[in-house]
C-alpha cells in the first residue's frame, strides 16, 4: 500500500488518534503533577534525575526504532512485517540492556542506588509500547481504538497505584509503579497482536533464518533517522541533561523539583505547538509543490501575520494559568517561582514563534540545521550553566535553559536565512 493511502486512512480515524494522544499527554503531565505534589521533595528530585537519564535512552530508541515506522513500514516492510517487528523489538531489547548498563553505573555515580531492572525495564516497556502503537497507525491491520484503550489502562493503573501508596511514595515505589503500569498497558497490546496473529508464541525464539532481514531493517532505519537521532541526543543534552548537570553541581533538591514542576506546567504550550505543526506543515509542503521554492518566505510571512495575535493570546493565558495554578498548589511546598515562570514562558515563546521557520525547513526536507542548532544549544547550556548554576542555584538552571533556547533559535534563523537567500 502506498504511503498516501496509509495517511488517508489515518486521517479518517483522526478522532481516535487525537483521543489516544490526549490520554497519553494526560499521563505525562499528570504523573509529574501528582508526584510533585504527593512525593517528598528529595524523593521527587531523585525521580527527576532518574527520568532525565532514562529519557536519553528513550529519545535514542524512539527516533531510531519507532518514529520511522510510519514512513518505512508501508514503503518496504509490509510483506515482511513479522521479521520487521522482530528486528525492532530485538534491537530495543539489546539497546536497553547495553545502554541501560551504562546508565545504571552513571546513576550510581550520581548517588542513585536502584535496581538494574528499573533502569532497563522502564525504558524497554515505554519504547515497546510506542513501537506497537506506531505499527498500528501505519498498518491499519488492528482497530485503532485499541491504542487509546492501552493508554487508558496506563493512566488507570498508574494513578490508582500512586494514590494507593500516596502515604509511602518512596523512590523505589514510584519506579515500581511506572514499571507495572507500562507492563500492563504493553501486555494488553501484546494480547491484541497475538489474537490478530501478528505475533505468535514462537515469535522471539532465536532462529537464524527468521532474522535474515535484521541488518537490513537496522540499516534502513539508521539511514533515515541519523540526523534526527543526533539532534535528539543533543536536545536531550540541554532539555533533560540539565537536571543531571545541575545535580552534579549540587543544586538543591527543592530547586530541581521546582524547575521540573514549572517546566511541566508550561509544557502545555508544547501541545499548542504540536497542533500548529500538524495543521501548517502540509500547507508548507503543498506551497512548495505548487510554487517556486524561493517563494517559501512568503508563506512564512503569511503564517506570522495570521497567527501572531493568537499566539500572544495563548501565551498570555498559559502564563496567567501557570501563575495561579502554581500559587494554589505548589507555593507552600516549593516557594515563590515568579522569575522561573517568566523565564520558561519566554523560552516557550521563542520556540512557538520559531515554528514557521522550522516548518519551512522541514518542508524543504532540510534537517541537518536542527542537529547543528541542538548541538550549539547543548554547548551553550553547559557553558552558561557552569557559571549560572554555581552562582544562582535553581535560578541558574532556568538561565542556562534560556541560553540554550536562545542559541537554538539564533542558529536555526541563520541557517534559514542562508538557505532561503541561496535558493533565491
Amino acid at each position: 500500500m502506498e504511503i498516501p493511502a496509509v495517511l488517508k486512512k489515518i486521517k479518517g480515524k483522526k478522532t481516535t488518534i487525537l483521543f489516544d494522544q490526549a490520554l497519553f499527554s494526560l499521563f505525562n503531565f499528570g504523573s509529574i503533577f501528582v508526584l510533585s505534589k504527593l512525593a517528598d521533595v528529595a524523593v521527587f528530585s531523585d525521580f527527576v534525575v532518574f527520568q532525565s537519564n532514562v529519557f536519553f535512552l528513550f529519545i535514542f530508541c524512539t527516533f531510531f526504532l519507532s518514529s520511522p515506522i510510519l514512513v518505512l513500514y508501508p514503503k518496504k516492510w509490509r510483506e515482511h512485517e513479522k521479521e520487521y517487528l522482530r528486528a525492532l523489538l530485538s534491537s530495543n531489547l539489546l539497546l536497553n540492556l547495553s545502554i541501560g548498563l551504562v546508565l545504571f553505573f552513571l546513576l550510581k555515580q550520581q548517588g542513585l542506588y536502584i535496581s538494574y531492572v528499573f533502569v532497563v525495564g522502564i525504558p524497554f516497556l515505554m519504547i515497546t509500547f510506542d513501537i506497537f502503537k506506531k505499527y498500528m497507525f501505519s498498518s491499519n491491520r488492528i482497530p485503532l481504538y485499541h491504542t487509546w484503550v492501552a493508554s487508558l489502562l496506563l493512566n488507570i493503573v498508574f494513578f490508582c497505584c500512586v494514590f494507593y501508596f500516596k502515604s509511602r511514595l518512596t523512590f523505589s515505589t514510584i519506579l515500581g509503579i511506572y514499571l507495572f503500569a507500562y507492563a500492563v498497558a504493553t501486555f494488553y497490546l501484546v494480547l491484541i497482536f497475538l489474537v490478530k496473529n501478528i505475533l505468535s508464541l514462537t515469535f522471539f525464539i532465536p532462529n537464524l533464518n527468521k532474522n535474515i532481514h535484521f541488518f537490513a531493517v537496522i540499516k534502513h532505519h539508521f539511514k533515515y533517522s541519523k540526523w534526527i537521532i543526533l539532534g535528539g541526543i543533543a536536545y536531550w543534552g540541554y532539555a533533560q541533561g540539565l537536571y543531571i548537570y545541575a545535580n552534579e553541581l549540587n543544586t538543591s533538591a527543592l530547586g530541581i523539583g521546582k524547575i521540573k514542576t514549572v517546566q511541566n506546567l508550561l509544557g502545555i504550550v508544547s501541545i499548542f505547538i504540536i497542533t500548529v505543526e500538524n495543521f501548517y506543515t502540509p500547507m508548507f509542503s503543498n506551497f512548495i509543490r505548487l510554487h517556486p521554492t524561493k517563494n517559501i518566505s512568503e508563506m512564512v510571512g503569511k503564517v506570522y501575520r495570521e497567527n501572531y495575535i493568537k499566539a500572544l493570546g495563548v501565551l498570555l493565558i498559559i502564563f496567567v494559568f501557570s501563575l495561579v495554578f502554581y500559587e494554589i498548589l505548589y507555593v507552600e511546598k516549593y516557594g515563590d517561582a515568579l522569575i522561573i515562570i517568566i523565564i520558561y514562558c519566554i523560552c516557550q515563546s521563542l520556540m512557538l514563534f520559531l515554528r514557521p521557520i522550522t516548518m519551512a525547513l522541514k518542508a524543504l526536507e532540510i534537517t541537518r540545521p536542527f542537529f547543528m542548532a541542538h548541538l550549539a544549544a547543548a554547548i551553550a547550556m553547559l557553558l552558561v550553566g557552569y557559571i549560572a548554576i554555581n552562582k544562582y542555584d535553581y535560578v541558574g538552571m532556568a538561565i542556562s535553559f534560556f541560553a540554550a533556547i536562545l542559541m537554538f533559535t539564533c542558529v536555526v534563523i541563520i541557517y534559514y536565512r542562508k538557505i532561503v537567500l541561496k535558493i533565491a
